[in-house]
């Protein structure tokens, strides 16, 4: 196929080409998403290059596993993928840092417990707030934020407009931020 015609294929149909091995179908499907997956990536980090090599990485990451996923949309996998890769950053240059200054490995390994501890916290306190929501509010975050659907998805899913499906989660999203404060890291995993 031309890569003229691959600009006005559909991403399922791209996703079916990639798994089977075509590579300017992948071009393609990076061309659509890099601006996205890149912003998502420089909004947690603030590191031009360090958010460039997050993504490069994703992609890569993305074309070697090929044939191991499922997919007939791939947006929220990218940004769940941006996700995990910057949390990994944002602890391996923790785990750095401690090891320059000099700490023992015990002092690191219940940091990484702390750490993982929190994050537990963290995960508790938003699944208890969200059964705070409306529960049509409720029900659209946890599809945008733990189903990874996007807003067109979830749109068509609920036989409900875009806007809507906007209006809720900007709704949820405050509400969230109001209960953890203003200044959590953890908040831009959600956003």
């Amino acid at each position: 196929m031309s890569v003229k015609l691959l600009k006005t294929e559909s991403e399922e149909i791209l996703l079916q080409m990639i798994k089977k091995g075509d590579y300017l179908a992948f071009e393609e499907l990076y061309s659509r998403h890099f601006q996205t997956v890149y912003a998502m990536a420089y909004n947690i980090l603030r590191d031009p290059q360090q958010s460039k090599d997050i993504v490069q990485d994703i992609f890569v990451w993305f074309w070697e596993h090929r044939e191991q996923w499922n997919l007939t949309s791939c947006r929220g996998y990218l940004l769940t993928a941006v996700k995990f890769k910057t949390a990994n950053y944002f602890r391996e240059n923790k785990v750095k840092e401690v090891f320059f200054a000099g700490l023992s490995k015990q002092q690191m390994a219940s940091e990484d417990n702390s750490v993982l501890m929190e994050v537990r916290q963290l995960n508790d306190l938003i699944l208890s707030l969200t059964t705070e929501l409306p529960e049509r509010c409720q029900e659209i975050f946890r599809l945008s934020r733990f189903n990874q659907l996007s807003n067109r998805e979830i749109a068509v899913k609920l036989g409900i407009t875009e806007k809507t499906v906007e209006a809720h989660i900007t709704s949820a999203l405050k509400k969230l931020k109001e209960k953890l404060g203003k200044g959590h890291i953890f908040l831009y995993f959600l956003i």
